[in-house]
């Protein structure tokens, strides 16, 4: 991965291989990145991608994807999770018959090649478990 830092924030390039939440995970924490929120666009060869079933099961279905797909959508936000980076992300995918697909976007999505700009905001973003909605949701103070 390359990177320049831009204002608030960084311009990253992922390339050939490189696991996106993965390498989004070791950079925040190398830069001790605790609050941040990015997009991107660019192509994977492979998307792990996830539903959450609300209603039921309160658990992800994955599927793998292993095709060229263009980032059509890349978007999502850097808190921490027990003193450590957490990088979520949502992806809508573009296919070679041009249809479309998308969701949580896993761990094992593989780059082609993916520019994110990722821009920091002041303070710290905390997720914890939520027990009645079953995911891990930031902590905010104020409610409205």
């Amino acid at each position: 991965m390359l990177y320049a830092k831009q204002g608030s924030g960084y311009v990253l390039r992922l390339e050939q291989g490189d696991d996106i939440l993965k390498t989004l995970r070791q950079f925040a924490e190398t830069k001790r990145i605790r609050a941040a929120f990015f997009e991107g666009i660019g192509s994977l060869y492979r998307a792990r991608l996830g539903h959450y079933d609300f209603q039921e099961t309160k658990t992800y279905k994955y599927e793998t994807f292993n095709e060229d797909l263009e980032i059509l959508s890349l978007s999502g936000n850097v808190s921490t999770m027990n003193r450590q980076a957490l990088p979520h992300a949502h992806a809508t995918l573009g296919r070679r018959d041009f249809s479309v697909i998308g969701g949580h976007l896993d761990d094992g999505s593989l780059a082609n090649m993916v520019e994110v700009r990722l821009v920091m905001v002041p303070g710290t973003l905390e997720k914890a478990r939520d027990v009645s909605v079953g995911l891990n949701l930031l902590q905010l103070r104020h409610k409205f």
